[in-house]
């Protein structure tokens, strides 16, 4: 059962959230703040599975959470609360070292599945996101024809740097609007294992990131 630890960035929000996931099976609810400066010393101490927080803060954004979760002794994953995966900083956070994502519509409705899916090292990328990942890989789509391949998910060989042509042929699917499920027919693969897929990905978008700042 993962602990979880909320940061939003409104007092109405963080309560409405807050009565949902003391109520939830599956998860438990460690902390919470509006106001990251303060949720700071909270959040090392607790040492919390997982830390929910909204794009925006009172006090901060996205890219500054993710920044700070990363000098805690043991870093919690970070799962990124927006109302629509279109938002410019979505993108450049989860670069910045957040884990996933989910799309927060204000009535709670799949939070507890984000949060669940999350702490079993499992996401999702949209279409946009996917086609965002590939500019930052710095790669090309794959023939359609070969990315819908049954043989696809085995390939190992690089198509970049921190790359595998399986990686490639995924996001390709993705960019394209495929859904998961769709995916994962292809594939004849569980949807679990393309959502782990997806999860290793958005891990190698940090080290790319990384480098890319070194650079």
């Amino acid at each position: 059962m993962p602990t979880v630890y909320l940061l939003r960035l409104s007092e109405p929000t963080l309560q409405r959230t807050r009565s949902l996931l003391l109520q939830a099976k599956g998860v438990e609810l460690a902390g919470s703040s509006t106001v990251l400066a303060d949720a700071l010393a909270e959040l090392a101490a607790l040492q919390p599975d997982i830390v929910a927080s909204d794009l925006r803060l009172v006090d901060s954004h996205a890219m500054r959470v993710a920044h700070e979760l990363g000098r805690l002794p043991v870093r919690p994953q970070l799962l990124l609360l927006t109302p629509t995966a279109d938002d410019l900083q979505l993108f450049a956070a989860l670069a910045a070292g957040a884990n996933a994502y989910h799309i927060d519509d204000g009535s709670g409705a799949g939070l507890v599945e984000a949060l669940t899916r999350l702490h079993g090292r499992r996401a999702m990328l949209s279409p946009q996101l996917a086609r965002q990942a590939m500019a930052a890989f710095g790669i090309e789509r794959s023939p359609l024809t070969i990315a819908r391949q049954a043989a696809a998910p085995l390939d190992a060989s690089p198509a970049g740097r921190q790359i595998d042509q399986a990686s490639r042929h995924l996001l390709t699917l993705l960019a394209q609007g495929l859904l998961l499920a769709e995916i994962a027919t292809l594939w004849k693969l569980q949807i679990a294992e393309i959502e782990g897929r997806v999860w290793r990905l958005v891990r190698l978008l940090h080290v790319r990131s990384r480098e890319l700042l070194i650079a």
